[in-house]
């Protein structure tokens, strides 16, 4: 009789998944719901007259997106940007938007009952509620408050020139141009009209390779945490690990690829599968982002690695991504073991 190695998880709560990230040290969340697209900073667009409650403007699937940093709104002192900033695109009932930030931390499930709203928000206040994470504290924005901050045009009290936070050296210049240009040739106008209904997918690192899944297969991100080993389990089992009181077992994604290089970076990451009865985590060297990727990108080639998991190839600018079969993946022998 076979026992999976997925862990059963029982508990039932009422959870919203939603995207956590960094800003000058401050931790923020956003509604996964809302999120369209995950990228690396890209050349920005300056019109004239620009409002200063506007850091930019981006053209994304042949729509002008304007950009926000909401430390701004914050009060918080705002650092110069780098090749190594991110871009939230977002997605509200009536807006499309980007929203800056540092770097991209997990994928979280918050519990409903553990969201703490803060008293006498306004309309216009961008943080509504809290949310401890152990011993930290993220600040939940206001999807409604930043859409109608930018519907109204409200001005910060800032006179920081923006342009001033970019850099100017000629290699930073050449990487955020190309970035732009990739943004703008992707999609011709048949895709953009539906890019919104593509599939997402999170990209991540193993080794020196970009791969990716499916966004329907993750639960959530997490850092690795202390890892309890197995006594007797196979070498692809790194063990288990505890998730707010679920029991999640650790797989050691590399093994599984069959990849030379099997030990991970010095700041892991493990993306929690889920099913519906089970789940497990799979550790990652790092996450890079979440993207709307079409049909039109994917193409079934070979690969130089084993591609036994591997269904297809993801060419995005200069870019190559493998696609992960995450359904070959959980369905493989590996993943379950004897109970004897």
């Amino acid at each position: 009789m076979k026992n999976s190695l997925q862990t059963l998880n029982n508990n039932t709560f009422e959870v919203q998944q939603n995207l956590y990230f960094t800003l000058s040290d401050n931790k923020y969340a956003i509604p996964l719901k809302n999120v369209v697209e995950v990228m690396k900073l890209p050349a920005l667009d300056y019109p004239q007259k620009l409002p200063n409650n506007i850091i930019g403007v981006l053209k994304f699937n042949n729509i002008n997106i304007n950009i926000l940093d909401i430390r701004f709104y914050l009060d918080v002192d705002v650092t110069k940007y780098s090749v190594d900033n991110k871009l939230i695109v977002v997605k509200t009932d009536e807006s499309i938007f980007g929203i800056i930030a540092d770097n991209i931390e997990n994928i979280i499930d918050f519990e409903n009952s553990k969201i703490e709203r803060l008293p006498f928000v306004s309309e216009n206040r961008i943080i509504d509620s809290l949310y401890h994470i152990e011993e930290q504290t993220v600040s939940i924005l206001n999807m409604y408050a930043l859409e109608q901050l930018l519907r109204q045009g409200v001005e910060t009290k800032s006179d920081v020139d923006i342009k001033s936070l970019f850099p100017t050296d000629e290699k930073s210049l050449e990487v955020f141009n190309m970035r732009a240009k990739y943004l703008i040739t992707k999609l011709d106008n048949s895709v953009a009209q539906t890019a919104f209904v593509n599939d997402k997918f999170v990209t991540f690192a193993l080794n020196e390779t970009s791969y990716c899944i499916n966004l329907k297969y993750v639960k959530e991100v997490t850092n690795k945490m202390n890892i309890i080993q197995l006594p007797c389990s196979p070498d692809y089992i790194e063990g288990l690990m505890t998730v707010r009181g679920d029991f999640i077992t650790v797989i050691n994604f590399k093994k599984i690829l069959n990849l030379s290089h099997t030990n991970y970076s010095q700041k892991p990451k493990v993306i929690i599968i889920d099913s519906e009865q089970y789940k497990i985590g799979f550790l990652v060297d790092e996450i890079f982002e979440i993207a709307d990727i079409p049909e039109e990108l994917i193409y079934n080639k070979k690969t130089s690695i084993d591609d036994t998991f591997i269904s297809s190839e993801i060419i995005r600018g200069n870019d190559i991504q493998l696609l992960i079969n995450m359904e070959k993946v959980l369905s493989d022998e590996k993943m379950f073991i004897d109970e004897d």
